[in-house]
């Protein structure tokens, strides 16, 4: 009898491990950014420049983007409400309209640099950096 206890319990962690490899069990509980993409409404109280776009997406320990010219990527960590985002980098490119895209972009990648906590909802997510400016998105469709 103990002999076929053991053999379910090792069976059980045999199939959850198997599950674990084919990405079938979930992201860990403790990240609710993970896996979510968003486009960028509102930094430091003001809107973006007409005919540019700002997406952050979230996906294993990994942000990525476009930051409204370039790309950008890099790692973030989440600890309850508390985001850390670090080794940001973006390409190189320039961009020469529309007039203030490089500010822009600029500002809000120090921002992002510079977070510290985040809320999240259905349909909004909020990044308050240390300059208590906050970044402010909408879930991208």
């Amino acid at each position: 009898m103990r002999a076929k206890q053991i053999a379910t319990v090792i069976l059980a962690v045999v199939v959850l491990l198997s599950l674990g490899a084919c990405g079938l069990v979930g992201p860990p509980a403790g990240d609710p950014l993970d896996g979510t993409s968003w486009v960028l409404t509102t930094y430091g109280g003001a809107g973006l420049i007409p005919g540019t776009e700002i997406t952050l997406a979230f996906e294993e320990g990994q942000v990525r983007g476009s930051s409204g010219c370039n790309t950008y990527g890099g790692s973030y960590e989440v600890d309850g409400d508390k985001i850390t985002m670090s080794d940001l980098y973006m390409t190189e490119m320039a961009c020469m309209e529309p007039e203030g895209v490089m500010d822009q972009e600029l500002e809000y990648l120090e921002l992002l640099r510079d977070a510290l906590a985040f809320q999240i909802d259905e349909a909004e997510l909020m990044i308050e950096a240390a300059s208590d400016e906050v970044l402010a998105f909408s879930r991208a469709q």
